[in-house]
C-alpha cells in the first residue's frame, strides 16, 4: 500500500471508512446506532460527504415526509449554482425558518423564494441520506427503491438523474429497524456505530482540510483497482459456501438472496485496494460477511427454525433461541466454512 494512502486511511473515522468502502464497492449503505444518536449519525455522515469526499449531499427525513416532500428534498442546483447552495440542506434553521419545519419543506421554500423557473435543471445529489426511512410510508419506500435502481426520479418539474457514483444512506431510527423486503435488498452493507466511536466532525476533533481527503479520481481509480482484485478458484468457492452455509443455518429462516452474494463479492474486492493488495484472500471475505449480511438476515423463531420438522422439543428450541444475536450467527457459519490456506 503507497504511504501516502495508509497515512490517509489511518486520519479516517469509522463512518468515513465505512463510506469510503461504500463509495469503493458502489453499494448502498444503512447506518445503525441507539435511537438517542441518530442525528449525530445524520450529522457526522453529512460532514464526512461534504468535507472528506467533497460531495453533494442532501439530507431527508422521511419519518413524515411524503413523496413529493422526499423527490424535492433530495434535489440540488447544478453545478453552476453548487455554491450558493453548499449549505446543509437537511435544516430549516440554516435557512432562517423554523426549526420545526421539515426539511423538505425549507428545501422549497428556498427555492421559490427566487421565482418559479421554467426550466428545472436540478440534479440529485451525490450523497443522499435519508433518516429514518424505515418509519416512512410503503410509497416513500418504494420511490426510494425506483430511484435506486434506476438513478433518476420524475417530479412535477421534470426528470431528474443522479452523478455515475451515486450513493444512496439510510440511518436507521433503531438497531432492529428494517426497510421494506425489496429496498432491503438494494443496500449492500450495514454499519452499526457505537458512542464510543465518537463523531470527530461533529465535535470538531477531526483536522480540517482545504480540499477533500479523498478526491473523485482517487475514488475512482480505487474502484478501479477493486474491480481487477483477483479471487482464485480457493477463495471465490470459500465466498460461495459461505453463502450456502449462511442459507442453511438452523438459526437463519431468510433474508440470504443471490444479490446479497453479489454484494458480498463486491465488498470483498473494495477491501484489498485499502489493504494493499491486488488479489482478495479469505480474510478480506470474512470482513465482508460482517457488513453484508446483518441487515439482511431474518432470525429463525421457535415457530420457524427447521429441526422442529424432525420432532426437536419446541421448548428447548425456544430456550436456545433466546440468546441467540445475528452476530453470533454470522460468526457460527463463518466457524463451520473450510477456510482455504
Amino acid at each position: 500500500m503507497e504511504k501516502l494512502l495508509q497515512d490517509r486511511l489511518q486520519d479516517l473515522s469509522d463512518l468515513d471508512l465505512a463510506i469510503l468502502v461504500s463509495l469503493i464497492s458502489g453499494q448502498h449503505c444503512i447506518f445503525y446506532s441507539v435511537p438517542n444518536l441518530t442525528k449525530d449519525v445524520r450529522d457526522e455522515l453529512h460532514l464526512s460527504c461534504s468535507e472528506t469526499f467533497g460531495l453533494q449531499t442532501a439530507v431527508v427525513d422521511c419519518s413524515r415526509t411524503t413523496v413529493d416532500e422526499f423527490s424535492e428534498a433530495i434535489l440540488v442546483a447544478s453545478d453552476d449554482d453548487f455554491g450558493a447552495v453548499h449549505g446543509y440542506r437537511g435544516s430549516a434553521r440554516s435557512l432562517g425558518l423554523p426549526p420545526g419545519l421539515p426539511s423538505s419543506l425549507a428545501n422549497s421554500s428556498a427555492r421559490t423564494e427566487g421565482g418559479n423557473n421554467t426550466l428545472d435543471d436540478r440534479l440529485i445529489a451525490d450523497v443522499v441520506i435519508a433518516t429514518h426511512l424505515d418509519l416512512a410510508g410503503p410509497s416513500v419506500q418504494a420511490q426510494a427503491l425506483e430511484l435506486i435502481r434506476t438513478k433518476r426520479i420524475f417530479t412535477r418539474t421534470g426528470m431528474h438523474t443522479t452523478s455515475r457514483d451515486f450513493l444512496f444512506v439510510v440511518v436507521a431510527s433503531k438497531p432492529d429497524a428494517r426497510l421494506s423486503h425489496h429496498l432491503n435488498d438494494m443496500f449492500g452493507m450495514s454499519y452499526f456505530h457505537k458512542e464510543e466511536d465518537g463523531f470527530p466532525h461533529v465535535e470538531g476533533t477531526m483536522d480540517k482540510h482545504a480540499t477533500p481527503i479523498f478526491t473523485r479520481d482517487e475514488i475512482k481509480d480505487l474502484h478501479s483497482q477493486a474491480d481487477e482484485a483477483r479471487l482464485t478458484a480457493e477463495v471465490d468457492a470459500y465466498l460461495h459456501n459461505v453463502a450456502v452455509f449462511m442459507r442453511q443455518s438452523r438459526y437463519v429462516k431468510g433474508g440470504i438472496t443471490a444479490t446479497a452474494t453479489r454484494h458480498l463479492r463486491a465488498v470483498a474486492k473494495a477491501l484489498a485496494p485499502l489493504h494493499g493488495l491486488d488479489y482478495v484472500p479469505p480474510a478480506l471475505v470474512t470482513l465482508a460477511v460482517r457488513k453484508v449480511y446483518p441487515h439482511r438476515l431474518i432470525p429463525a423463531t421457535a415457530d420457524t427454525e427447521r429441526t422442529l420438522q424432525w420432532g426437536s422439543n419446541p421448548a428447548a428450541v425456544k430456550e436456545m433461541l433466546r440468546s441467540v444475536t445475528v452476530e453470533d450467527v454470522l460468526e457460527d457459519v463463518i466457524g463451520s466454512v473450510d477456510t482455504p490456506l
